[in-house]
């Protein structure tokens, strides 16, 4: 069991997530294909009403059952000046650039980080009715069933999803594009909704070019909880390395190698 933290804990800590993830994406479906308007950031991404609705619904869902716990978000960040061992991310809207063309392929993302460590995540789908959630040892689940990644051994067998290429940085294109043509198939799933696939078992791999913690703290634990593999693209166990590749941990090393 993840460091101190016992089962009961880790099972109350979930049901607030999966709440939690299902109030902010449900205040996000009262925007999703309806006329709302679309500001960019510093960063140019975009973040509409929805996004920022949605966080907060999130946040004070969260903070009723954990006041201490310090809440990291997309759309409003953290207070620096908290301290605590418990740190939740949150995505209200994973894939902004599909939700306001009113593709169903966005997500709401919520996980939860202890002492340094993703304990658990959710993968909430409003628009597809999908929910994904997985705890440190609990093992992963969609809509309650337990779920897998594949067993697929190599890329040649296998299918390859990844972030759109415009957004993957030019020491990567190249490599990538090489990688491609030696895959089985491919698809340009982006965010979450790329991940999902991984873990339940329906492609191999997916490359994710540029992230931040809150797009991929929920990703990790459910790709790991499903028997994959998550790291960035220097192959770091971790949230914070700026990319993000998920697999079924068969092809993890083959992905690697292509694009370093």
């Amino acid at each position: 069991m993840s460091k101190s933290l016992s089962p009961q804990q880790l099972r109350r800590f979930l049901s607030v997530a999966r709440g939690a993830a299902q109030k902010g994406g449900q205040r996000a479906m009262k925007y999703f294909r309806k006329k709302v308007s679309v500001i960019k950031k510093v960063d140019r991404s975009p973040v509409t009403r929805a996004d920022r609705e949605a966080e907060i619904v999130i946040r004070e869902y969260i903070a009723k059952s954990f006041p201490d716990h310090q809440l990291c978000g997309e759309e409003f960040g953290w207070d620096k000046n908290r301290r605590s061992d418990f740190k939740w991310w949150i995505d209200p809207v994973d894939g902004t650039r599909l939700f306001v063309r009113g593709l169903p392929f966005w997500g709401t993302l919520v996980s939860l980080e202890y002492k340094g460590e993703v304990v658990l995540g959710v993968i909430y789908h409003p628009a597809g009715q999908l929910t994904i959630w997985a705890a440190k040892g609990m093992g992963c689940f969609a809509n309650g069933n337990r779920v897998h990644v594949s067993k697929i051994p190599n890329l040649k067998a296998g299918t390859l999803t990844y972030g759109g290429l415009r957004l993957t940085p030019k020491s990567y294109r190249k490599k990538l594009t090489d990688l491609i043509a030696t895959c089985y198939d491919d698809r340009g799933y982006g965010d979450c909704f790329g991940h999902g696939f991984v873990i339940m078992g329906m492609t191999e791999a997916m490359l994710d070019p540029v992230v931040k913690p809150y797009d991929v703290a929920a990703i990790k634990i459910c790709v790991e909880e499903a028997g994959g593999k998550f790291t960035d693209l220097k192959g770091n166990k971790t949230i914070y390395g700026g990319n993000a590749l998920s697999s079924n941990g068969l092809v993890h090393s083959q992905v690697l190698r292509a694009v370093r």
